[in-house]
């Protein structure tokens, strides 16, 4: 039975970036795992994957934005390895999923 984990997206005003990922990295993924954002920020944010050379993959993890103060759609990972994201809205914002 596949694990749900949560990302939470929260605001840390005075601070760059503006928001954090946490956990950051989050460990211990299994493929087939249930990823989940819960966008704590009053901005909308959208993980996208980021590719070795620092580009922003066009490859989402989910089709829409995440609103404001909502969860997002739900990210299986497909295979193991680190998989670096950055917003596409904000890049300053980043974190790291790594799948076992």
């Amino acid at each position: 039975m596949p694990f749900t984990w949560q990302i939470n997206i929260n605001q840390t005003p005075a601070v760059t970036p503006s928001v954090t990922f946490d956990p950051n990295p989050l460990n211990n993924v299994e493929v087939g795992d249930q990823i989940i954002w819960t966008n704590n920020d009053d901005a909308p944010h959208w993980p996208a994957l980021k590719n070795s050379d620092g580009t922003i993959d066009n490859q989402y993890f989910m089709a829409n934005q995440i609103a404001p103060n909502s969860p997002s759609d739900t990210f299986l990972p497909a295979a193991s390895g680190r998989l670096d994201y950055v917003c596409y809205l904000h890049q300053d914002e980043t974190g790291a999923i790594v799948v076992s």
